[in-house]
């Protein structure tokens, strides 16, 4: 049977439910990566950091993926958000006509910079753009940014850190999924004073941690699965549990409260190496759970985004709050 279409109300609510949370980790003139459809004129760029939309969730994450770019000079433009959607949301809820038009039309705003490659960041974004839309003909290259990063790896002059053992949740199952986490696991073994450390995954994971996946699997069953790497990790000696995505980082940084392993995005650590840090938000939001210090903390920005006070309430309460 045909699954059914949402209205048009969900998917209003979904991305609002991302530029409240985005908006209330970042004030609009401390963005540099554009959020709007890029007029024709736009500035040509050698490459287009393609954010996505759920990445807009844990804003540290292209703070460092932008300062590392900045750092190797890299002629580029960061989008993301709504206006850049790949389609994928629209595409497994069976409206798939606007799935495939929302992105051609995404497509067709990459071609405004005439870049040579768009470096993704979201899996489901590269899923989407490789399986579903024939993408043949473009004038541009796919790849993954932990794959440009390790193809540029002379440009990174990492410095020394303290010694740490780390070991890293990934996924499987897909020939580019694969190669994305071996690029990031290249990326952490070259940084010194890391020792990066396998403690396997499961490919009932799919392809990145998401709450549909939970759903699918159960939570229990889910949660058992995923406590079970952490807890691998620790006894073979980690102190750091660091995530392939963002949809994983925003899941798993929790566990931080209960185990004795930092959990952080792998990239965090490429910066680090790099002198770029950022704090994760999400993860010291989650971790404290205290939703009327978390709405003091991010007032200034609610109110440069013109969220009122009940919408940042809810947004946090419905994110944050001690569960």
């Amino acid at each position: 049977m045909a699954q059914q279409k949402p209205d048009r109300g969900f998917y209003q609510k979904y991305f609002r439910d991302i530029d409240v949370v985005h908006g209330l980790q970042t004030k609009p003139e401390d963005r540099e990566w554009l959020l709007s459809t890029p007029p024709d004129d736009i500035k040509q760029s050698d490459v287009v950091l393609y954010l996505g939309c759920n990445v807009l969730r844990t804003t540290h994450m292209i703070r460092t993926v932008t300062d590392i770019f900045k750092l190797m000079g890299v002629s580029y433009a960061a989008v993301g958000g709504k206006t850049y959607c790949c389609g994928i949301q629209h595409f497994q809820r069976g409206d798939e006509e606007s799935g495939r038009s929302v992105a051609a039309t995404t497509a067709a705003n990459f071609q405004k910079f005439n870049p040579e490659q768009v470096v993704m960041w979201c899996p489901s974004c590269i899923y989407f753009y490789d399986d579903i839309m024939d993408m043949r003909g473009k004038s541009f290259d796919f790849n993954h940014v932990s794959e440009f990063l390790v193809d540029n790896i002379d440009k990174l002059d990492f410095k020394p850190q303290p010694e740490t053992t780390v070991a890293m949740h990934y996924h499987t199952g897909r020939e580019q999924g694969d190669a994305e986490a071996e690029s990031a696991k290249t990326l952490l073994s070259r940084l010194p004073g890391v020792n990066l450390i396998d403690v396997g995954t499961d490919v009932r994971f799919g392809r990145h941690c998401t709450p549909a996946v939970r759903e699918k699997m159960g939570s229990e069953e889910w949660e058992a699965m995923a406590t079970g790497f952490v807890e691998k990790a620790v006894s073979l000696g980690a102190n750091t549990f660091a995530t392939l995505y963002h949809g994983c980082q925003r899941h798993m940084c929790r566990y931080e409260a209960d185990y004795p392993v930092k959990v952080e995005h792998y990239l965090t650590l490429v910066g680090r190496a790099l002198g770029i840090q950022h704090e994760d938000l999400h993860k010291k939001h989650v971790l404290s759970g205290d939703v009327d210090a978390i709405m003091e903390e991010t007032s200034p920005c609610a109110v440069a985004n013109n969220i009122s006070p009940e919408e940042a309430r809810a947004s946090i309460e419905n994110n944050y709050a001690r569960r």
